[in-house]
């Protein structure tokens, strides 16, 4: 009779402890999370950068991407880094920070499409010197966050990429970390939005017919400038 007991008593508690789970957002353990790799490394006394400029140049390996990627991969960042409180430099206003950008998708040493790696890397140095055009002083935070097995474009794979770098920046994960993201994060949805109206804004209008083709276009959104020789 003590097993029985036992026994019923634990099936009547199991209800009980699925509630319990729900209410207390364990919930979140059913959500499908996208799995990524951070690695992020900070100058020792480095602030989070909030309220600060910026201007974005490409690292070398992604200036011979192709034209479509590169403002979309920038829209993605751009809207990453306003959303934590960073503000672009106007054209002629030197930046406090010059943020070199990669990304592409890491093949090397690996067969298997679902271990290949589509990653995202911030480089960001500081501008004591006043430049325009190129960082005058030293790296103060690195950040490199990937997604194994993505399918597709290499965009697709940017606000996820971006809004976890955002939140990384000025960091130390001291090594390679595992983290899990849920897909339905808000933060993702935050950095496509924005990056969908920055990209609208910044395409070409279409001129009335009767100004013809040319007139009134706007100039393509320009990319991300190459490093400064």
């Amino acid at each position: 009779m003590n097993r029985c007991s036992r026994r019923f008593r634990t099936l009547a508690l199991f209800p009980l402890a699925l509630l319990t789970l729900a209410a207390g957002g364990c919930g979140n353990v059913f959500k499908p999370k996208h799995k990524l790799l951070v690695d992020s490394i900070t100058a020792p006394g480095a602030e989070k950068p909030s309220g600060r400029s910026y201007r974005l140049i490409a690292k070398k390996s992604v200036v011979a991407q192709t034209q479509m990627q590169i403002p979309v991969v920038k829209a993605c960042v751009d809207a990453a880094l306003v959303g934590v409180g960073m503000y672009e430099a106007p054209p002629a206003v030197a930046p406090d920070f010059f943020i070199e950008v990669g990304f592409g998708v890491e093949t090397a040493g690996r067969t298997e499409p679902s271990s290949r790696e589509t990653y995202v890397q911030w480089s960001a140095r500081e501008n004591p010197g006043h430049s325009l055009d190129r960082p005058t002083g030293a790296e103060v935070w690195d950040v490199r966050v990937a997604v194994l097995g993505i399918a597709g474009r290499v965009e697709t794979a940017m606000p996820l990429l971006c809004s976890v770098a955002a939140g990384y920046m000025a960091s130390d994960t001291r090594m390679e970390t595992k983290v899990e993201v849920p897909q339905d994060d808000p933060r993702i949805a935050a950095v496509r939005q924005a990056a969908i109206l920055i990209l609208e804004a910044n395409a070409p209008r279409k001129a009335p017919a009767s100004e013809g083709t040319s007139a009134g276009n706007k100039p393509a959104p320009s990319p991300i400038p190459s490093p400064a020789k």
